[in-house]
């Protein structure tokens, strides 16, 4: 029996297929294509979606097959409207990432079989039934033959017209389908002002019969021609009749003249003249904005277009899919090891957590369709004023930058995971909910004779070994003035104590100037021939700050600087991580019976360390 059935193996269902076989478990992947595709189709991957990749140890496989463009430009009928810098001092990543998703499946299958998971191409799920134990579910494969695989849980990544699904009576998958024709091409341009294109940027189109987009790709081969991606509407918005069955996304086997994609583009960007060539592909596609009733069943769950789909316009729906698959692996993993005190509130929360955000995104991108590819003079009139408006504010142009690479995402205040104390809001502190950005170096406090040089790390470089742990730290820095804080002590012990370490780790952070000395600190248990496993958990506990007051030091990231200077004696704060870099909780404090309180927060889904 595998732990987990995978079916689908597009970007989404790999990503969560190599997490699950990280984490340690058994999992059978599925899919009904011979392989990666061949197309480009999804091909922006936005900074949040670069920062999951990271925490998880992969970014680097993928930046180093994509363009990197540093923003956007936005023309009206071809006149110069503005432009959009892709800049952001809330992330490691702040550039705009192309990468064709034929490039993207293809180096997540190979990640696969590093973990020697092999994906089981040409092979099908026909139907799955669920007791109270575990899923048993019917496969077809490559040579015709169905085979009985059984799993404790399945996964639907299979997109929109999911099986996993469709084979569930009353999941349904709501919403509303576009009839308009759109196209896609991936061509060389030429013409006198192709290489206008070629200046790192997405170039946006609008005008009274529509939108077209033009985004650079890169060479297709090493030393190759540049190609780029064109896409416009081919007919006015309108939406299909209530009982019309129109797919979304690509449309197989259907293809469209490049005459008629070069005709269209043209009158879009006039007076500027390209000439679209040497055509990789051209396909229509449909629209469809779509969201499942739910995204779990028992032991069955959908990720990605299984669970939603939108319009392409913002690129969002791959990088979404890609966060679900985030959200739900780590949760999936404690509770498949036994390590969670509530299961059933760990699973549901995945469904809470990621349907609010998928509805906010369906509203967006549903509204931006609209109304940007729509027949109208008039529109195109009001657009042109209030784009250029939008433009002449750094504000405006900052919040649409952060909306479109998603680091304004949060987790809904409403997740039963989020551990909200109204103390601390009113404190002011970072709130559960929020993602952790970046920050400034830490310099690891103990120091050993085997030591080669002093080591220093940012909070996120720290955690990234968490896995699916929760990271609880502890952040005592204080201006020198100050005396060292009363509390660390305690909390060292107590954190221990409560929870186990294959559950949460504690993380102590202090200012350079109260470190005393670069020890393992007398409170810190060590037997007289400590396991070197142990041992290095210890080093990578204790963390020196040699600036609180700099714009990403941690104590600023999590607004502790606001009380530094509190009467008669500064607080410490407690902020708990979940293995997603999202915020679980965080805590003002002020005495050793205020740790006790911040740390019983995860008792709610978590288990305590005598009954781990």
């Amino acid at each position: 029996m595998f732990e987990v059935i995978v079916s689908g193996a597009g970007p989404v269902g790999s990503f969560f297929a190599y997490q699950m076989v990280s984490l340690g478990h058994s999992v059978l992947i599925l899919d009904k294509t011979a392989g990666p595709t061949g197309q480009s189709r999804a091909i922006l991957m936005t900074s949040r979606t670069l920062e999951t990749l990271d925490n998880r140890g992969i970014a680097q496989h993928f930046l180093k097959h994509a363009v990197v463009m540093h923003g956007s430009q936005a023309f009206s009928q071809g006149h110069l409207v503005g432009y959009l810098d892709a800049v952001s001092e809330n992330t490691m990543f702040p550039q705009m990432t192309c990468l064709p998703q034929t490039k993207t499946e293809t180096v997540f299958a190979d990640l696969l079989q590093q973990k020697s998971l092999t994906i089981q191409r040409e092979t099908e799920l026909q139907s799955y039934t669920q007791t109270p134990d575990y899923v048993e579910a019917t496969i077809k494969k490559a040579d015709g033959t169905t085979e009985v695989v059984k799993a404790k849980y399945i996964i639907g990544a299979d997109g929109s017209h999911s099986a996993v699904r469709k084979c569930t009576e009353g999941w349904t998958y709501e919403g509303y389908a576009v009839s308009t024709r759109f196209a896609m091409a991936d061509v060389v341009l030429e013409g006198q002002d192709a290489e206008r294109f070629k200046n790192g940027r997405v170039s946006a189109f609008s005008h009274p019969k529509g939108s077209a987009a033009i985004i650079p790709l890169g060479p297709n081969v090493p030393n190759g021609p540049f190609y780029y991606r064109l896409m416009c509407n081919l007919e006015p918005y309108k939406l299909a009749d209530k009982n019309a069955r129109i797919t979304h996304g690509l449309v197989q086997d259907t293809t469209v003249p490049l005459s008629e994609v070069e005709k269209v583009v043209s009158e879009r960007i006039a007076p500027l003249k390209i000439i679209p060539t040497h055509p990789v592909w051209i396909s229509l596609f449909r629209v469809n904005e779509r969201k499942a009733n739910g995204y779990r069943r028992h032991r069955a769950f959908l990720i990605g277009d299984a669970a939603h789909c939108h319009s392409p316009v913002g690129g969002q729906g791959m990088n979404l899919g890609l966060q679900d698959a985030d959200n739900l692996a780590w949760k999936l993993s404690l509770v498949l090891k036994g390590l969670s005190s509530n299961p059933e509130a760990l699973l549901n929360s995945y469904s809470a957590e990621r349907e609010p955000i998928a509805e906010q995104v369906l509203k967006s991108t549903g509204g931006m369709t609209s109304v940007g590819f729509r027949n109208s003079k008039l529109l195109a009139f009001v657009l042109y004023y209030v784009m250029s408006a939008v433009m002449s504010f750094e504000s405006m142009r900052t919040f649409i930058v952060s909306q479109m690479m998603q680091l304004t995402l949060q987790i809904p205040k409403d997740s039963p995971l989020l551990l909200v104390n109204a103390n601390s809001k009113k404190a002011g502190l970072i709130e559960p909910g929020q993602y952790l950005h970046e920050t400034a170096l830490l310099r690891k406090r103990i120091l050993t004779d085997y030591s080669s040089r002093l080591e220093r790390r940012t909070l996120r470089d720290i955690l990234h070994g968490c896995q699916d742990q929760h990271a609880i730290i502890f952040i005592g820095t204080r201006p020198s003035r100050r005396t060292y804080c009363p509390w660390t002590r305690d909390f060292w012990i107590k954190a221990k104590k409560t929870y186990s370490p294959k559950v949460a780790r504690p993380i102590v952070i202090e200012s350079t100037y109260h470190s005393r000395d670069s020890r393992i600190p007398d409170y810190v248990g060590i037997e007289e021939e400590p396991q070197a496993e142990y041992l290095k958990s210890v080093e990578d506990a204790f963390w020196l700050e040699d600036r609180w007051d700099v714009h990403d030091s941690v104590t600023k990231r999590v607004g502790l600087t606001a009380h530094m200077w509190d009467k008669p004696e500064t607080p410490a704060a407690i902020v708990i991580v979940r293995p997603d870099m999202y915020v679980a909780h965080s805590s003002i404090i002020t005495s050793s019976s205020d740790i006790d309180s911040a740390l019983e927060v995860l008792c709610s889904y978590l288990p305590r360390s005598d009954s781990s």
